[in-house]
């Protein structure tokens, strides 16, 4: 669902420690369990290293110059637990929408499960948010997606994802927070 420039863009940030704790975890998880992704992440990482020492205003390396090395930051869970945890049995919630989720110990994260042939509400996204396929896989009318990969929700566009195949799609959501709803916590 989303183009080569958000993906690169995304994952630019992401190298240079750029994103928020929820979204984070999906570059992280993405680089995990898609060697595509860890080598895009390694890529960036080196240029954007190499852009900061060739910088003439730079005499001493600051602090900020390490994050290009990249090192996730402790957060409250990490890439490889989440991983975990969505194997394991989890108490699963039943949402409005109808689609099953589980709430992780991060703001503005949870898991998504589709039963086979299921799918979500049609919807769009006012801010960005990040999807990864942990398990199964599942088509929005845009693309069909497999463990690994990396689903960009940008604002303004739409899409009904459904489960695809005989095994329930499970999915790491990360959602931005939509100043909004903040109103109504």
């Amino acid at each position: 669902m989303h183009n080569q420039d958000s993906y690169a863009s995304f994952m630019l940030d992401h190298a240079a420690g750029n994103h928020a704790e929820a979204l984070e975890l999906a570059g992280d998880l993405h680089m995990l369990l898609s060697p595509a992704g860890a080598e895009t992440a390694q890529l960036l990482s080196i240029v954007g290293g190499a852009l900061l020492e060739r910088d003439p205003q730079m005499t001493k390396p600051p602090k900020a110059h390490s994050k290009w090395r990249r090192t996730s930051r402790r957060a409250s869970q990490t890439a490889t637990e989440l991983l975990a945890m969505s194997a394991a049995n989890l108490s699963w919630k039943q949402g409005m929408s109808g689609v099953a989720y589980v709430s992780t110990a991060t703001r503005g994260a949870k898991f998504i499960r589709l039963e086979p042939g299921q799918s979500t509400p049609a919807h769009g996204h006012g801010a960005v948010d990040a999807t990864v396929v942990l398990q199964g896989r599942f088509s929005d009318g845009h693309g069909v997606y497999s463990r690994g990969d990396l689903v960009l929700g940008e604002p303004g566009k739409r899409h009904k994802p459904a489960a695809v195949g005989d095994e329930p799609c499970i999915c790491f959501v990360a959602e931005t927070s939509n100043p909004l709803w903040n109103l109504f916590r």
